[in-house]
């Protein structure tokens, strides 16, 4: 019988990266942190400063919200300030900590207000406490005098442990959002010398990142510098310059993301379309929308925007619409350059030409989140293009269009116009000081994919057909006359009822049914006639009467017209019944 003793098990006590690494995965939900995700959040940790430069959607969230997550897993106490660049950022970034773990506070001027209202006052909920806490905020909100009043007091400024700033390289990003990333220089000055500092960015090329760190305070020597790959290898990149006119309410180059002979909305490609303006997005909208047959199901659904105004519920319903493939075109602005992740965009479009290379991969950025294979597609006005050696540049047009080129950065340029040694990819990369890899034909087209385009043109020129064989119906200036006034009645009434500030005026009356009424005007003689032609206008019969005196109004307007002007010239009437057909018609 054997006399030895039980073999006894110690159990080794955790390290301080194996610790980590269970706190944060927990917390963040994952089966394991990324390898830099861990090694930034122990140097956090260790009270160093920190400068991540990686690639969008790699996960940097997780990084600028170490330190307060595994303070709060050891019941420590200290407050955290996480700066983004736009209100819907800080919603969106307080619900993912408050999913963490964390006590957090959305602090806007939406947010600051409803507070109020029910006898809350967010800042002073920031300053109290025996917990870990983060504030969540804009640059704007951090200059606001409740704000300025609270780094002036030391028992706020000695709590404050880890301030965190998303979207750094908008401190050198000509634009909206520079001035008030400059003024975050003072919190610095302010704060004590042991609150530690994270930047993040997935923009910000070597040479610039010294000068954007020493522009927020940080010197060279007291921030660790933890710069990683920015390539996505999974997006395909593809410059376009426009070949249609954009300045009319057609956007001919844009048609082929709607299939001319669609059936269901599955046959949208899942994409993201970014326009400057909140204008420019309602009019591709109302274009791209035009496009669908009306009897596509669930056609509401299809196509959205996305911009500032829209509230916090119609967001998270439309995330959800979009993940589900009810909704299969997203058009944003600005506000979805930084930070809005969805996962399933499987085609990134940017209609206008932004100001540098940085904001446009940050838009084009927004797809393939999920690490799937995504097209990105970049729209540049003609004068972008740069003309063969051996052009002729003496003309007047080609002088104006080097100096446009030459107002942009070189970089921008030299992504629109890719070479056989200097790929779309290769200028990015290299942009980013990163060495080129090839990816392949999946890497950009023209250079490596040469054919790329060639499906999506042909679906360009097939619409541009069905335009043409249908001139009369869309190019007519009488018709286009008649667009724009019920296009304004529609304006003008759905302001008048509609629930919610975010339904476009297409919820009230469908682009699809207003074409429909242009169209056929001349038929739409009596209330049964028009009831027939507006197939699909849900608020018939209470603004039906409404449209047909408004339409007849019109119509006897332009017979009115002719009228006065065969009076003049002496054209028989019956040419004018005629003519007053055909403009019509």
């Amino acid at each position: 019988m054997d006399s030895s003793p039980p073999i006894q098990v110690v159990s080794q006590p955790e390290t301080p990266a194996q610790w980590m690494e269970r706190v944060l995965s927990a917390r963040c939900k994952l089966t394991r942190l990324r390898p830099f995700q861990l090694d930034l959040a122990l140097e956090i940790d260790n009270k160093k400063n920190v400068f991540c430069v990686i690639a969008t959607g790699m996960g940097k969230t997780v990084v600028l919200m170490a330190g307060a997550m595994a303070a709060s897993a050891r019941s420590e106490k200290g407050i955290a300030l996480l700066i983004v660049p736009t209100k819907v950022l800080v919603e969106q970034q307080a619900e993912v900590a408050s999913r963490r773990g964390l006590r957090v506070l959305a602090i806007n001027q939406d947010t600051v207000h409803d507070a109020r209202l029910v006898g809350r006052d967010l800042f002073r909920e920031l300053a109290e406490g025996d917990d870990v806490r983060m504030g969540v905020m804009t640059p704007k909100m951090l200059c606001e005098t409740e704000m300025t009043a609270l780094l002036r007091k030391a028992a706020f400024v000695n709590l404050v442990r880890w301030v965190s700033i998303a979207e750094v390289q908008l401190v050198r990003q000509a634009g909206v959002f520079q001035a008030g990333y400059n003024s975050l220089v003072y919190l610095h000055i302010r704060l004590p010398k042991s609150t530690v500092y994270t930047l993040a960015s997935a923009t910000a090329p070597p040479a610039q990142a010294v000068i954007i760190a020493k522009s927020l305070g940080l010197q060279p020597g007291t921030y660790k510098h933890a710069r990683y790959s920015v390539d996505r290898p999974n997006l395909k990149y593809i410059p376009r310059f426009f070949q249609h006119p954009t300045t009319t309410r057609h956007f001919l180059d844009v048609s082929f993301v709607v299939p001319i002979n669609m059936k269901i909305a599955a046959d949208i490609l899942p994409t993201i379309m970014f326009a400057e303006t909140i204008l420019r997005g309602d009019q591709l909208m109302i274009y791209l929308d035009g496009l669908m047959p009306a009897d596509i199901p669930g056609r509401e659904h299809i196509i959205k925007t996305y911009t500032s105004l829209s509230t916090p519920k119609y967001r998270a319903q439309l995330k959800k619409d979009f993940e589900a493939g009810k909704t299969r075109i997203l058009i944003v602005t600005d506000t979805a350059t930084y930070g809005f992740d969805i996962a399933c965009v499987r085609q990134a479009i940017v209609f206008d030409l932004p100001k540098d290379l940085g904001k446009l991969e940050q838009q084009l950025g927004r797809a393939g989140r999920d690490g799937e294979p995504a097209r990105v597609i970049a729209f540049a006005p003609e004068w972008v293009r740069q003309q063969p050696p051996g052009s002729d540049d003496s003309s007047a047009k080609a002088k104006a269009d080097a100096a446009k080129r030459a107002e942009l950065p070189a970089s921008l340029v030299h992504w629109f116009n890719p070479t056989s040694t200097c790929c779309s990819r290769a200028v990015s990369m290299e942009h980013n000081g990163e060495v080129y890899i090839d990816r392949g034909p999946d890497c950009c087209v023209p250079i490596h994919d040469p054919n790329g385009s060639a499906a999506d043109l042909a679906m360009v020129d097939r619409w541009a057909k069905h335009f043409e064989e249908n001139q009369a119906n869309v190019a007519a200036p009488r018709k286009e006359s008649l667009y724009q006034m019920l296009d304004h009645w529609r304006h003008k009434t759905w302001a008048s009822i509609r629930p919610s500030e975010d339904d476009p005026s297409e919820c009230f009356l469908p682009e699809c049914v207003l074409n429909a009424i242009v169209e056929k005007a001349h038929i739409c003689t009596s209330l049964e006639n028009l009831r027939v032609i507006s197939e699909g206008f849900k608020f018939m019969d209470k603004y039906g009467s409404q449209l047909l005196k408004y339409l007849t109004e019109i119509l006897d307007g332009f017979k009115q017209i002719l009228a006065d002007r065969e009076e003049v010239g002496g054209v028989k009437s019956a040419l004018v019944d005629r003519l007053s057909t055909a403009f019509i018609a």
